[in-house]
């Protein structure tokens, strides 16, 4: 039950929009194969001799066909848009630089991931696995978990055992983290895609999920108070550069055409959101810093005056304060502006 005094899901009319599913997890996991195996077809890279293939965040947008509608047997096709991000906690990477991929992708996730799909090997939870999770809520949100399904690959290890069978009997920390998971989970065999019951099922769990989150996406309300200033700026300033942005993209039409076209366009969209992401960190950060000083002044003024009998003066500070709430060039950067609203 999503609690009334936190920000519900925004709506909108799932005819109209894919849904939007997000891979979390950490490397090596199959997040491709299993982006691979949804649509039936090598969309993601994922070959098995090249370690962490995923550098950057991919979209695929396809349609699963005859998925359950209800009981009776009634069945639908779903427009499905699937994000794949890197892994966490890569050996041969920033750990910051990992984040920030994955978090700059406003634009790719626009206007928000309708579920996250963590995805993890059968098997117990590592110690590996409970950083990522850790790093998920503090950069996503406590309530990230409400929108997220485990999914669990290599289902060819079930040795004719059921994922149920496996959870039932797995450790605390896999079931406790499973049970703060709203979507419950699911399980892939990667190495037999034809198989697309297993996709069809996984689907509807997801609308399932969905459903229980008010048929809504995840968004920027939701993200920590830091991150969702950042995001808000970011966003305001892609929407500043919209202009600058179609007529690269217009002159990439005029040199390029077809898959080159189409990957190109990705590689001026990679560039605008890293640069756009980095100028908002660092306008956040700095703007923080000024108000942290502000404040620090503030506190010594008021000290000053209390010891020097000036009540009235320490007043005036303190209304001062409950006045303007944040440095008023913060308010402007994180998004509550006329001119990004």
């Amino acid at each position: 039950m999503i609690p009334d005094s936190m920000p519900g899901p925004e709506q909108e009319d799932p005819q109209e929009q894919p849904l939007r599913i997000m891979f979390l997890g950490k490397s090596g996991v199959g997040k491709s194969s299993s982006g691979n195996t949804i649509f039936g077809q090598h969309v993601f890279r994922s070959e098995m001799t090249l370690a962490r293939v995923t550098r950057h965040c991919e979209k695929e947008v396809g349609t699963v066909k005859d998925v359950p509608v209800d009981m009776t047997g009634k069945v639908k096709d779903v427009p499905v848009a699937v994000i794949d991000t890197p892994g966490f906690f890569e050996t041969d990477r920033n750990k910051g630089e990992i984040e920030r991929e994955i978090l700059k992708c406003v634009k790719l996730q626009e206007p928000g991931p309708h579920a996250f799909v963590y995805v993890i090997s059968v098997g117990r939870m590592t110690q590996e696995d409970q950083n990522t999770n850790a790093v998920i809520e503090a950069k996503f949100g406590p309530r990230v978990w409400d929108y997220t399904i485990v999914l669990f690959t290599h289902g060819d290890r079930l040795e004719g055992k059921t994922i149920n069978d496996i959870v039932t009997v797995s450790d605390d920390n896999l079931r406790n983290f499973i049970r703060k998971c709203s979507g419950g989970f699911h399980v892939f065999n990667n190495k037999n895609p034809e198989d697309q019951v297993q996709v069809t099922s996984f689907i509807a769990k997801i609308q399932t999920l969905v459903a229980l989150n008010g048929g809504g996406h995840y968004h920027t309300a939701l993200y920590p108070e830091e991150e969702r200033k950042i995001r808000k700026r970011q966003e305001s300033i892609l929407a500043e550069r919209d202009e600058e942005i179609s007529k690269k993209e217009r002159a990439l039409q005029e040199r390029h055409q077809g898959e080159e076209l189409e990957e190109k366009k990705k590689e001026l969209w990679r560039k605008e959101e890293f640069n756009s992401r980095l100028a908002a960190e660092k306008e956040i950060r700095r703007f923080s810093n000024m108000w942290n000083i502000l404040r620090f002044i503030l506190i010594l003024g008021g000290i000053a005056l209390t010891l020097a009998g000036l009540w009235p003066l320490v007043v005036i500070i303190f209304v001062i304060w409950i006045f303007f709430g944040e440095f008023p060039s913060v308010r402007k950067i994180s998004g509550l502006s006329k001119k990004t609203k």
